[in-house]
């Protein structure tokens, strides 16, 4: 018994030291999980950050594209022109751009995996039903190579 007892203060340091070295991967492993949360909700405030920047930019383009002033100028640069008469007025073309470039930007929150895939899925197949509508088509023809190879590849695969 007397010798169990000398091995009693080892034994104790030994528990305690293996409560301790436990409690330092529990901490650690919580730190780890706590950053890749912090992370995930940066990504994701980001996300929405670009989100409503875009919206806002997109909604302050189709304005200024739309009023009498900017079309009159427009129809004075060859491209606007050309890019017109594929359409019965100004206000079709912007309208159309403005759903290309949605759908563009869109595709790029898809490939960074930021969007919901179901509702990828469903803007995915408005583009496809949208693609055949015949002004839809021509502005594209027109206007494709203003957009990134990987979205013109997919448009064009619809």
């Amino acid at each position: 018994m007397d010798s169990f007892l000398t091995y009693v203060p080892l034994i104790s340091v030994a528990i305690v030291a293996g409560l301790f070295v436990m409690a330092l991967m529990n901490f650690s492993t919580i730190r780890k999980n706590m950053q890749m949360q912090i992370e995930q909700q940066m990504k994701s405030l980001k996300a929405q950050s670009e989100q409503q920047i875009y919206s806002r930019i997109m909604d302050a383009r189709l304005k200024l594209e739309s009023t009498e002033t900017f079309t009159k100028m427009a129809e004075e640069s060859p491209i606007f022109a050309e890019r017109f008469t594929v359409v019965d007025s100004p206000d079709e073309y912007y309208i159309i751009v403005a759903f290309l470039d949605l759908f563009e930007f869109l595709f790029r929150l898809n490939k960074r995996d930021v969007i919901d895939i179901e509702i990828w899925s469903r803007w995915k197949g408005l583009a496809e039903t949208i693609m055949t509508i015949p002004k839809f088509k021509r502005v594209w023809e027109k206007t494709k190579d203003v957009h990134a190879h990987e979205f013109r590849d997919f448009i064009d695969s619809l």
